[in-house]
């Protein structure tokens, strides 16, 4: 094999290395932290620009910058951006954890992510995947500076990401076994040739295991209420925004390439994994007090929509769910900071009964959450209704009409859990009024952000869903026929 190293391929990759080992080397020597935020906040800013400026091509046969990669790194980009001005917020008032190496992890992170979805390998792609959960292991104990019971959540995290690998592992060695190669494309066409392909589904299978507990799918979903509560409220929006993202466009990526010739036999398997994983989430939402313990049953049910397009075993359902992912990453990382502003005001908003009459005290932020919260439960005009609606004709136009309707029925149910926190905010009264903290633009920049999206998107959809079909079919086109 014969390839050429072209370093400007790999240059936000390089950047990223770089920037995070700097933190991690002058963070001891330096007081104000304030400097972490500063190069964290101008790297992402620059990563966002140069990446339209980075060429296409591959780095060796492992490593590939397309329309699809280069697209999904965008999004990861532009949402840490919004997601830096939410970690100065919440460490302003949690000085015990303002330390660098909270910025650095993060960077490390995004790195393991970006690696991830430029894999053409399924070697590449673990080490992507593994570079983006230990970080987050770390970030998640960190709060155990206020409480030692935190340490559960990221240990719980930590034993089951470590089945994870094992799964992926077995997964990638019965590829091998079968297909004599771990390239994307060379998986293809092998297993497109064998007469029988029930070791490929059975792959497939385990493969898309190894990532459901990344995505807390049911019955790999119980970590998600414990580490989410566990971790400071800005790690708890990158594990359920970035990382959510990054993993799931990893597994399309793979599911696009390597598994089209069994894509409907993996259909068949995914039915019933998705439809338990959103009433399960839904439901187990309802009873929940703590409200981010509410938000990560909801992430559960968030993981199972998404998934819905990939039971459409069609490349739009595939665009689809990128796109449900894109708009759910702008609604976390919205209600996140909103959240931490409230933490900033008083643990006790954590709890919803104690939300009672806020919109009394605090109109404004009481209408950032009504927003970000419709936007979950997907009433329209927000970008989660559509969202959602696209994921519904994916199914309806893949054949799937019942899978639809129970995904509806199920969706229905979901909207219980946002509406009671907002009977809770405009209906109950006032017990006394609340301290007040200065709003200040590291919480305005990412609220209003992503609240104007989430709006814009809901009203004009199809600027970013069509730049993300497009996307799939010039990457696919690209990948398979050569101009």
């Amino acid at each position: 094999m014969q390839f050429q190293l072209n370093l400007n391929l790999v240059a936000s990759e390089i950047i990223l290395i770089l920037i995070s080992s700097l933190i991690f080397l002058v963070d001891r020597f330096i007081k104000n932290k304030v400097y972490a935020f500063v190069i964290s906040l101008l790297t992402l800013v620059f990563l966002n620009f140069l990446i339209f400026f980075i060429p296409f091509g591959k780095f060796t046969y492992s490593y590939s910058v397309d329309f699809y990669s280069s697209t999904v790194k965008l999004f990861l980009i532009f949402g840490s951006i919004l997601l830096v001005f939410v970690y100065y917020n919440f460490l302003q008032d949690y000085q015990k954890l303002n330390y660098g190496e909270v910025y650095a992890l993060t960077l490390f992170s995004l790195l393991g992510a970006s690696i991830a979805v430029s894999a053409m390998d399924f070697i590449t792609l673990y080490l992507g995947i593994e570079l983006l959960s230990i970080p987050v292991y770390f970030l998640i104990a960190t709060n155990a500076v206020y409480d030692k019971k935190n340490v559960e959540g990221s240990l719980k995290y930590f034993v089951v990401g470590c089945f994870s690998s094992v799964l992926l592992w077995l997964a990638i060695g019965i590829i091998y076994y079968q297909c004599g190669t771990l390239e994307f494309k060379e998986v293809f066409f092998n297993s497109a040739q064998l007469p029988n392909k029930n070791y490929i589904v059975f792959a497939a299978l385990i493969l898309i295991a190894g990532f459901s507990i990344k995505m807390a799918l049911v019955p790999f979903h119980m970590w998600a209420p414990d580490a989410y509560q566990a971790s400071p409220i800005p790690i708890t929006a990158f594990i359920a925004g970035i990382m959510k993202l990054a993993v799931l466009s990893a597994l399309v990526k793979v599911l696009m390439v390597s598994f089209t010739p069994v894509r409907v036999e993996v259909r068949e398997l995914l039915i019933p994994i998705v439809l338990l994983t959103i009433l399960v989430g839904n439901v187990m939402a309802i009873k929940q007090d703590h409200i981010v313990r509410m938000l990560a049953y909801s992430s559960v049910a968030h993981a199972g929509y998404a998934f819905l397009g990939l039971i459409s075993a069609e490349f739009y359902g595939y665009a689809f769910t990128i796109y449900y992912m894109v708009i759910y990453l702008f609604t976390t990382i919205g209600i996140f900071a909103v959240l931490t502003y409230l933490a900033r005001l008083d643990q006790d908003y954590m709890m919803i009964p104690n939300l009672s009459g806020l919109s009394k005290a605090l109109p404004m932020v009481s209408f950032l959450m009504l927003v970000f919260l419709f936007s979950l439960a997907g009433v329209p005009p927000t970008a989660g209704f559509m969202a959602k609606f696209y994921l519904f004709l994916s199914l309806i136009k893949g054949g799937q009409i019942i899978v639809a309707i129970l995904a509806i029925v199920f969706s229905v149910i979901g909207a219980y859990p946002y509406l009671r926190v907002l009977k809770v905010i405009y209906m109950d009264p006032l017990p006394a009024e609340p301290s007040k903290v200065s709003y200040g633009l590291t919480f305005f920049i990412p609220s209003f952000v992503t609240l104007f999206l989430i709006i814009i998107l809901g009203i004009f959809p199809d600027y970013v869903s069509s730049f993300i079909q497009r996307t799939f079919y010039l990457y696919l086109s690209l990948l398979y026929f050569h101009f």
